[in-house]
């Protein structure tokens, strides 16, 4: 007897039987309003999970993205608070124990719209609120004109913030009062705002464990003074044009970013008593007016990483520290006019203006390391330069070149009664579909280096063996030609993507090996010493 097999569509509604909090989790990766609109109508379960989510995002510019372009900016205003005042209402509807977040981005271009922003915030405080953002844009040209957004004194109450953002608002005297006590506070990030100093120092007393704090461009303080937070442990100030002095008590600091993007001098500082804190980014300073000078010793003398950024106009750098041991300097300034007295440094890196930062570290080297990779392509007047700022005696064991570049006069270099300056290992990974300009590069820096050994990079132009050998060759024969002829030879290791290593006791071995054996992503070349008996 055949069995009867039915297919028997389920239509049970499973998501909707979910936990509310997974539910929730689901609708956090909806970004924009129109979406969340789209799952509200699903079903009156979707309608309530929706009213009650506890993430309250309320950003003006992404919300006129879900309207067409022939709708006015006035209409859209008025669409936009409408939503607002609608989302928050409903959510006041619900029984919720807590919200999560309130996010607000716009502009206010009338008092109503200030009113229907403060009742957000009466609403969201009392629910127990616990991240806070609040960016009010300056207004679009021809509107009226209102005075600075004032946060109001129900912020007194929140105690369960973990974190506040605020852009361009007024941080009234209200905050003076004795019950303000942000217990939670993990975070704050204020910038552009209009606060009392003592304002600030008793907000700041009141967050006791605070564990990061951002701010700048400030109005009504001239001193920032931080002091007594035991947790502290991250600081970024952006400088205004009333700083003019910088103190931090915080033991437990070990980062602090400072940016001077207006060009000014920057404020005095007095960091001196934070013994953690090792790790600093400077940003536009030194300026063009303190001709270059960082004297980490006295101002920071615990620092054992730093990130440097000076501003466009800053010709010369003078970097002086006994504790500093990686350095990152994000410039094109000449290498010539670099002076970096540290003793215990293990890594310099030179870099051009358009690359990331990342507080996440590689590892430090075991040998004094040069890395760099500026914007432009270099030329022979560049290799002089490396040339000259090596001699400097900083010490450094290896090289690593990450570059651009045309055809170079090595001839041009010869000129120039220099030794090679003598490292350890030196890296070239070039920018180039030349072989011709490989070659020229290659010359170039065995001009400038006598290496112990030497790894190329994979060129994309190299793909024939013919030109591929012939590269190999050319570098062969430069390397041996820096050394006593017989007296060094120069072993060859091929490395492919897959990191499998193949290694070729000389030239004529990897000549003659198939050509399956030449396949490599890096090629390192590494001399050594032939003794009397192996001649």
């Amino acid at each position: 007897m055949e069995e009867n097999n039915q297919i028997v569509d389920d239509t049970t509604d499973r998501i909707s039987g979910l936990p509310e909090f997974i539910s929730h989790h689901i609708l956090s990766f909806l970004k924009s309003p129109k979406e969340r609109v789209r799952m509200s109508v699903l079903s009156k379960n979707w309608y309530a999970l929706t009213a009650s989510f506890p993430i309250l995002e309320f950003d003006i510019h992404k919300f006129s993205e879900t309207f067409p372009e022939s709708v006015t900016y006035k209409d859209l205003r008025e669409r936009f608070f409408k939503y607002v005042e609608y989302t928050i209402s409903r959510f006041s509807q619900q029984n919720v124990t807590s919200a999560h977040t309130l996010d607000i981005v716009t502009s206010l271009e009338d008092p109503t719209e200030v009113g229907i922003i403060d009742r957000c915030l009466d609403i969201v405080i009392k629910s127990g609120v616990k991240v806070l953002g609040i960016s009010i844009m300056n207004p679009s040209q021809g509107s009226q004109l209102l005075p600075m957004y004032e946060l109001s004194d129900n912020i007194l109450s929140a105690s369960s913030l973990t974190y506040l953002a605020l852009f361009n608002c007024k941080l009234a005297l209200s905050l003076m009062v004795d019950a303000v006590k942000f217990k939670s506070m993990e975070l704050l990030n204020l910038h552009h705002i209009h606060i009392d100093e003592d304002v600030m120092k008793h907000l700041f007393m009141h967050c006791p464990f605070l564990e990061e704090l951002c701010v700048g461009n400030w109005c009504g303080v001239n001193r920032f003074y931080v002091y007594g937070l035991q947790n502290l442990q991250q600081v970024r100030i952006r400088f205004w044009d009333e700083l003019e002095r910088i103190d931090i008590e915080a033991p437990n600091l070990w980062y602090l970013c400072l940016a001077n993007s207006g060009g000014t001098r920057g404020p005095s500082m007095n960091v001196a008593s934070c013994r953690k804190l090792t790790t600093l980014d400077c940003y536009g300073y030194p300026s063009p007016s303190s001709e270059g000078l960082v004297d980490l010793s006295s101002g920071f003398p615990f620092v054992e990483e730093l990130f440097l950024s000076p501003s466009e106009e800053c010709k010369s750098l003078n970097i002086s520290s006994h504790s500093l041991r990686r350095f990152e300097l994000e410039s094109n300034c000449d290498l010539e006019k670099i002076d970096i007295n540290a003793p215990n440094m293990l890594l310099f890196r030179c870099k051009g203006y358009r690359r990331c930062r990342s507080l996440k570290m590689d590892s430090l080297p075991a040998k004094a390391r040069m890395e760099c990779e500026p914007d432009d392509f270099v030329d022979s007047l560049w290799f002089q330069s490396l040339r000259r700022f090596l001699e400097k005696k900083i010490g450094f064991k290896e090289l690593k070149l990450s570059i651009g570049a045309g055809l170079i006069d090595v001839e041009e270099l010869t000129v120039i009664r220099l030794s090679p300056y003598e490292l350890d290992h030196v890296e070239l990974e070039l920018y180039t579909k030349e072989v011709s300009v490989y070659e020229s590069v290659v010359g170039a820096v065995l001009w400038c280096c006598r290496p112990e050994s030497l790894t190329l990079e994979s060129n994309s132009s190299c793909t024939d063996i013919e030109e591929w050998s012939h590269l190999i060759k050319f570098t062969y024969e430069k390397l041996l030609q820096q050394e006593d002829q017989g007296k060094i030879n120069v072993q060859i290791m091929l490395t492919s993507a897959s990191k499998t290593k193949k290694h070729f006791p000389d030239l004529n071995s990897l000549l003659t090996a198939p050509p399956c054996d030449w396949q490599a992503e890096t090629i390192n070349f590494i001399k050594e010493v032939v003794h009397e008996e192996a001649r």
